[in-house]
């Protein structure tokens, strides 16, 4: 390790050397071997102890070599002050002055070499000492270095030796293990994993020895504690640096995920309850271009007929279409300006063109600094309410028009029953049962005008159940129910419709009554089904075409007997099955009502 290092880093591919002595000509002699001997080597040098420890003051000294006999202090004194200070730098003892006593009190004080001054063999052996004690320095240097900063880490990490067992681990490995350092080393990785974990282990260690491996692997773990449950972390795998087939070791580094996974799976809950909500709900990304939807759940999907893959990257307005109104779509745009929360209703339309009625509430998201991140938006139906809200309308426009209907037609026979009334009762009537026969006709049309403008305000109500009904039965039980003198009735052909029986029968019992009272007392009517629907025709006097439009207006009639309200509760009973009604010439000569927008069945 120490060789590679000092091969990266240019400050440390000299070998920086101090030597002590007080005789010059062995500084000298010993400088020159040195600088021979080695490849890289600076010598300082120093006469007295107390010069050297001076230039020790300012470091960078890989070695120091000493004599032992020197004026003001021995060399075993000046090691232990150079200790004092530099208790790392390799100290060797190279003197003149031999002995056995010497060379024990060296060795006893923690020295790096002994060697009596000598020949060339001698000096050979010192500058193999110096090289080697430098290069253990060196080493002890960056090992003390790595192991500082692997301690001060919050990462649990680990090295494993080449038998499998580890050799190192820090502090916060230990905190999350919770064995002490002297049950892990030495231990196997069984300690903290089950087998199928250090299987899984020693598989990503044989991927990144084999030549076309990577140089790290990341692979979920389950830790193991000594006490409490299994803690999921990621193991980030490297390999010691090793030089032929001497592999030494693996090292890694734990990142426990626990609160990773916690909010995981608080994301998948939260994302899950977004995806089965009962509206839709969209998120868009404004630091995008077009501030695109980035999500979108299965309700919008189910409601708009587009599939993730086809919203997803889009702006939500391309289910906008022709009857778009502007101004709950500029809202929008102005709310999302301001960065504000707003709600619309807007018509928009599914993927197969129809249209719907969506109520769109969009709100920012933001972070703690308060920035728009993202912008939410719910997406709820209102159709159903729209059109509830449509006939609620109607009904109070119906209302309104009735209050006015029956202000008027009521008071002309309320007055004509009242007169002939107070005739009667004055006496002065010589005809007072006359008088009183006119007045209970009178209030008999009344009630026919009560009778029938509760029946048109009913006839705005949604329809009751749909089946399947044949016209042509509908339309005879109703001419056997309905007073039409000496009128004929021809089916000219019948079909099944789906329809709300009962007002069907409202719808054909009013047409042919009245076809037989408008076209006379030997009218001819006919009933027949076309492509669209189905008619009612007769061979009297027609609809004038300037007439037609107002035909099904409440209260219209040219009998004086009639209400009016006969064919405006036609059109509202044709208008609540979705179908229509118009008013023409028919092949018999007179009026022909068809009813179109009427699918039949079969």
């Amino acid at each position: 390790m120490s060789a590679d290092l000092r091969e990266q880093t240019p400050d440390t591919e000299r070998i920086s050397v101090l030597h002590v002595d007080d005789d010059p000509s062995v500084l000298e002699l010993t400088s020159a071997f040195l600088d021979r001997e080695l490849d890289a080597v600076s010598v300082a040098t120093a006469n007295r102890p107390e010069e050297a420890l001076e230039r020790l003051g300012s470091g960078g000294f890989d070695c120091i070599i000493s004599d032992y006999d020197m004026p003001g202090r021995n060399g075993l004194e000046f090691f232990e002050a150079v200790r004092e200070e530099h208790p790392l730098v390799p100290f060797v003892l190279y003197t003149g002055k031999g002995s056995e006593e010497i060379a024990s009190k060296a060795v006893n004080a923690g020295v790096t070499g002994y060697f009596q001054k000598g020949g060339p063999d001698q000096q050979r052996r010192l500058a193999n000492r110096v090289e080697q004690a430098a290069a253990e320095y060196h080493t002890k240097i960056e090992a003390d270095r790595y192991s500082t900063v692997l301690r001060a880490l919050q990462y649990p990490i680990y090295v494993v030796d080449e038998t499998g067992a580890f050799s190192y681990v820090n502090d916060a490995f230990l905190e999350m293990t919770g064995h002490d350092r002297e049950e892990i080393i030495g231990a196997g990785t069984d300690i903290i994993k089950d087998a199928e974990a250090v299987a899984e282990a020693e598989e990503q260690l044989g991927s990144i020895l084999s030549d076309a491996g990577p140089d790290t692997a990341q692979f979920p773990v389950d830790i193991y504690p000594k006490e409490g449950d299994p803690i999921p972390c990621r193991d980030h795998m490297g390999v010691l640096p090793y030089e032929g087939e001497e592999f030494r070791g693996s090292v890694g580094i734990l990142r426990d995920v626990s609160d990773q996974k916690r909010r995981q799976r608080e994301l998948e809950r939260r994302t899950r309850a977004m995806d089965e909500a009962p509206i839709g709900i969209t998120i868009s990304d404004p630091d995008r271009p077009d501030n695109p939807m980035i999500y979108v759940n299965d309700r919008f999907v189910e409601k708009t007929g587009y599939e993730r893959a086809e919203a997803i990257g889009r702006n939500c307005r391309f289910l906008q279409g022709p009857d778009t109104r502007e101004e709950p779509v500029a809202e929008l745009r102005r709310a999302i300006d301001a960065d504000e929360a707003t709600t619309v209703e807007l018509r928009n339309y599914r993927k197969n063109g129809e249209m719907f009625w969506n109520r769109v509430t969009v709100s920012p998201l933001t972070d703690g600094s308060g920035e728009t991140t993202y912008w939410v938006g719910f997406q709820e139906e209102i159709t159903d309410l729209k059109q509830r809200e449509r006939e609620l309308e109607r009904q109070n426009e119906r209302l309104e028009r009735f209050a006015g209907i029956v202000s008027h037609d009521l008071r002309s026979p309320m007055s004509v029953a009242t007169g002939r009334i107070e005739l009667a009762k004055s006496g002065a009537d010589p005809e007072a049962a006359d008088s009183l026969d006119d007045a209970l006709d009178a209030l008999d049309r009344m009630g026919t005008i009560v009778e029938d403008t509760l029946t048109l305000a009913r006839q705005g109500d949604t329809v009751g159940d749909m089946e399947p009904v044949s016209i042509a039965s509908v339309a005879e039980q109703s001419w056997r129910t309905t007073e039409t003198a000496e009128a004929t009735l021809e089916v000219a052909s019948d079909a099944e419709v789906c329809a709300d029986a009962d007002r069907l029968g409202v719808i054909l019992q009013n047409l042919l009554g009245n076809a037989a009272k408008h076209a006379g007392p030997e009218a001819r009517v006919r009933l027949g089904v076309t492509e669209a629907g189905f008619y009612v025709e007769d061979d009297g006097p027609g609809v004038p075409e300037d007439e037609r439009a107002a035909v099904f207006e409440p209260g219209h009639t040219t009998d004086d007997s009639g209400t009016g309200f006969g064919l405006a509760i036609v059109e509202e009973t044709v208008e609540a099955h979705g179908w229509s009604i118009g008013v023409s010439d028919g092949d018999l000569g007179g009026a022909r009502f068809e009813i179109t927008g009427v699918e039949t069945i079969g």
